[in-house]
């Protein structure tokens, strides 16, 4: 009798455990829609000396809002085209409830995880933004970033924060909120690399009165003066990676319509070794007298100064005569080095005057030497040719080396293993060589032992898989050292001064 009864009473308490529940859950569906609001969380907030009124907003309260959505067209700096669909709310609709003033200069969005997007206030909301329907031409791939689409038939779209959005299509129906809330913004040319704006996320703006900085203007190699027909004149700027440089050479005022210069942003360098020469490509040949002018334009800052470089080509007569600093041009006896007007005191002088010396270099018609101009993949081949004597019959031929002045070098360095081509058949003979392919090259030619250590500089991280070898063992073996700064540079060009110097050494050996 006594089991019976404790069985009754277990029975009665979890009966009335079962009866408590219920009743709880149902006052907790009986909860006010404000309570509901209440426990929503703070996604974003709108703060900074550019506005009167900081403010703060829930999900619920950013889709309670008006809501705009379109297409967006964008490039990144790979460069990759890209659509994408997005449905938010306006960004200048926020920053009016928020009261930006008229002395806002900067916007800053910072995202959960730390990333962060500087847009002036002219480029997010004075500057008009478009949807290219012709963003990727008549090619319907994504490929092609450095290919202008078309430009016409543009349609003017708001730059908005995305309560829910996709990447890489052009269909709504695939939006989702995984990468909310996201910054998007149109392109104000259809060239212009604007994906790497659409920043996942934000969930805080900045609006400040800060006065932006300005870009530092573009550089040239070799600069203003006179230049041997068929040269190739590179620019350049601080970072080359989101600072884009835009030039023209029919004397007009470059924009950001104009020609860019580096589609690849230099922190795809390393990966991007074996198209880097053909994208970010040097203009030219130069073989009539040409006016370069070039801008720096990008996000966060002013656009540098216009900069103009201007070039009287000499040799006109002949420009499909072999490039100069080979030892080639006009079959002429190399100059020796001590009549080269610009390599007195110069660090490498002495690798200079020895490889002039040998008849493997020569200087320019105006007496100078250029020992910091860059040098292309066609002239260091050449150089390693002519420095080891190498021999060979026939050979490959590229597909863009058959009419090329350097043609049987490179046949012959391609015979004796030194070069390799491009995968779509190239050589790219006119490519500024990279340190890295340097690297590659000279290993090859003076048949060193492969080092099997991993080469130790502050940026071995950069150096292609490719060329690690080649680095580790061509800086084992003294043939090539690194910067004060411990650094090696692998994507960045080779100077003449270095190309002399690394095959001295490599003789040296």
């Amino acid at each position: 009798m006594q089991t019976i009864s404790l069985k009754r009473q277990n029975l009665f308490y979890g009966c009335l455990i079962i009866i408590l529940g219920l009743l709880l859950f149902s006052l907790a569906g009986m909860m006010t829609p404000a309570a509901a609001l209440a426990a929503d969380p703070v996604v974003l907030e709108i703060t900074g000396d550019g506005i009167t009124t900081p403010m703060t907003f829930t999900r619920a309260q950013l889709e309670s809002m008006e809501q705009y959505q379109h297409v967006y067209s964008a490039i990144n700096t790979w460069p990759t085209k890209k659509w994408y669909v997005g449905k938010g709310v306006k960004l200048r609709d926020l920053f009016k409830m928020a009261g930006m003033t008229d002395e806002a200069k900067l916007v800053r969005f910072t995202s959960r995880d730390g990333y962060v997007v500087n847009l002036t206030v002219k480029e997010l909301l004075e500057d008009k933004r478009y949807y290219f329907p012709g963003l990727k031409g008549e090619d319907s791939k994504d490929g092609d970033g450095h290919i202008p689409g078309s430009a016409e038939n543009p349609v003017e779209v708001e730059p908005i924060l995305a309560l829910v959005s996709v990447e890489g299509s052009n269909n709504p129906e695939y939006m989702n909120d995984l990468n909310s809330l996201l910054l998007m913004l149109g392109q104000r040319a259809v060239t212009e690399q604007n994906g790497n704006l659409f920043s996942k996320y934000v969930n805080k703006i900045e609006v400040l009165t800060t006065e932006p900085e300005k870009w530092d203007a573009p550089q040239a190699n070799p600069g203003s003066g006179e230049v041997p027909a068929g040269s190739m004149i590179a620019l350049s700027n601080a970072n080359m990676d989101d600072d884009k440089i835009y030039y023209t050479t029919d004397g007009s005022t470059p924009t950001i319509n104009s020609p860019m210069y580096n589609w690849i942003a230099r922190r795809w360098w390393s990966s991007r070794a074996e198209d880097l020469g053909k994208i970010n490509r040097p203009i030219g040949p130069i073989n009539e007298d040409t006016v370069i002018k070039a801008i720096t334009i990008g996000p966060g800052k002013y656009d540098s100064d216009v900069v103009t470089f201007t070039y009287k080509v000499v040799d006109k007569s002949e420009p499909s005569e072999p490039a100069p600093g080979t030892g080639e041009q006009n079959q002429e006896e190399p100059q020796p080095a001590t009549n080269l007007n610009d390599v007195a005191g110069h660090w490498a002088y002495d690798n200079i005057n020895k490889l002039v010396t040998l008849g493997c270099i020569s200087g320019y018609p105006d007496g100078s030497f250029k020992p910091e101009n860059t040098i292309t993949r066609a002239e260091f081949a050449t150089l390693l040719v002519k420095a080891f004597k190498l021999e060979g019959n026939g050979g490959k031929t590229f597909t863009d080396t058959t009419a090329h002045w350097a043609r049987d070098y490179i046949a012959t360095a391609a015979t004796n293993g030194l070069v390799n081509g491009y995968p779509d058949g190239t050589f790219g003979p006119d490519d500024l060589i990279t340190r890295e392919q340097m690297a590659v090259m000279i290993v090859k030619a003076a048949k060193l032992a492969p080092v099997a250590e991993a080469p130790q500089f502050a940026d071995s991280g950069s150096i292609s898989p490719w060329a690690r070898e080649a680095i580790a063992t061509a800086t084992e073996n003294g043939i090539m050292r690194g910067y004060p700064d411990n650094t090696v540079r692998p994507g960045g060009s080779a100077t003449r001064a270095e190309a002399v110097t690394v095959i001295i050494n490599a003789l040296n050996k």
